[in-house]
């Protein structure tokens, strides 16, 4: 008994040795802060959980293409496009600006190979994407950084020329690019940790993005919105590791998801490589989805489940593959019955959504003429 407990113990050793040599050679912290996939949620009480560090130095943003938005928003994506610290300490910060502003954030940070994002069926206003071009970050909070982000502002709709583009209303804003440059070094006599540092850089360079996008005003949360309630939750989508999917989105005659699948191939678990794209073609073919020939550059699916027909597209974008799944609006007439009967009786509501109805190109000819006899 005695000699069987030799190699246990000897076992045990080479554990505590291998932990040891393979330390990781960096402090606690200075890998930046982390982000978990899902709603954030800050304490009421103290939104801002850690304090920021006082820094000089400088922090400029510049709106390199698009527009500026208005910042009237209610539910946001705020995803991350690599998982460089910078990017970590810019998401959790803007979650937060999102937060205090009585937003919703929607935490999408870059999975660990293999894993699907998951997606959360809220239909959002924004999807804002972050990435770190470049940084410098010193080997202590207390040294000078540098860094460069790009802030990519959306809406979550289905892209130009989808077969389903019709039934959405005209985008309120093309995409914007943001460029952020950030040079900070601690205050005179400032001696930060590194949560202190990290929270204030990734602020810093919030700040300085929501700057060049916003009005002064800044963030507002928006009203009620104006799109219909469709007295369900979205379907959640067919999905594989290697596709995203960015946001949902849902308008009076259509709702569903977008998402992309990044990079043309793939290695499986036996070593074999094959076009990124592939899984998602035999999770499509070994489910419900049957295909459909149109010929056009999307290809398509259709299925029936729960009683409600849904719709998967897919287009080969050179660098990737756009995807798409939605869900159009059975009951349009009776939709439209009722805001009519509303607007007749001085519903405001009802008359903005019949307003917004008529610039859908894909609203059907009869209902289009019944809401334009009814305003005249």
């Amino acid at each position: 008994m005695r000699n069987s407990l030799v190699p246990l113990i000897a076992a045990v050793v080479l554990l505590a040795i291998g932990v040891v040599l393979i330390r990781p050679k960096v402090d606690r912290g200075q890998g930046g802060p982390e982000v978990n996939a899902g709603i954030l949620r800050l304490p009421k009480r103290d939104p801002i959980r850690t304090p920021s560090a006082d820094l000089a130095g400088s922090t400029a943003a510049k709106l390199l293409s698009g527009m500026r938005d208005d910042g009237l928003w209610r539910t946001v994506v705020v995803a991350g496009d690599d998982r460089e610290p910078t990017t970590q300490a810019a998401m959790l910060a803007l979650g937060e600006s999102l937060y205090t502003a009585g937003m919703i954030a929607l935490m999408d940070p870059v999975q660990n190979a293999g894993e699907p994002t998951p997606p959360w069926p809220l239909p959002a206003d924004r999807i804002i994407r972050i990435a770190t071009r470049e940084s410098a970050i010193g080997a202590s909070p207390s040294a000078p950084w540098r860094a460069t982000l790009v802030f990519t502002i959306s809406e979550p709709r289905l892209p130009a020329g989808h077969p389903a583009e019709g039934l959405l209303p005209p985008p309120v804003l093309g995409e914007s690019v943001v460029l952020v440059e950030h040079d900070g070094r601690p205050g005179s006599g400032q001696t930060p940790g590194w949560p202190e540092r990290w929270a204030a850089t990734g602020r810093s360079c919030v700040q300085a993005m929501l700057g060049a996008l916003l009005p002064p005003s800044g963030l507002q949360r928006a009203g009620d919105p104006l799109g219909s309630d469709w007295n369900s939750a979205i379907p959640f989508p067919t999905s594989t590791p290697e596709l995203r999917w960015a946001g949902a989105f849902q308008h009076d005659l259509a709702r569903g998801w977008i998402g992309f699948i990044a990079g043309r191939t793939i290695t499986t678990n036996n070593g074999i490589r094959e076009a990124a794209v592939d899984p998602l073609l035999r999770r499509l073919k070994n489910g419900t989805w049957q295909p459909v020939d149109d010929g056009g550059a999307w290809r398509q699916w259709t299925r029936l489940r729960d009683g409600v027909r849904q719709h998967f597209a897919i287009r080969d974008r050179g660098d990737g593959w756009s995807a798409s799944m939605w869900i159009e609006r059975p009951d349009t007439a009776s939709l439209i019955d009722g805001w009519l009967a509303a607007a007749r009786t001085g519903d405001a509501g009802a008359r903005a959504h019949l307003r917004r109805l008529l610039s859908v190109p894909g609203l059907p000819e009869v209902q289009r003429v019944r809401i334009e006899q009814a305003g005249r």
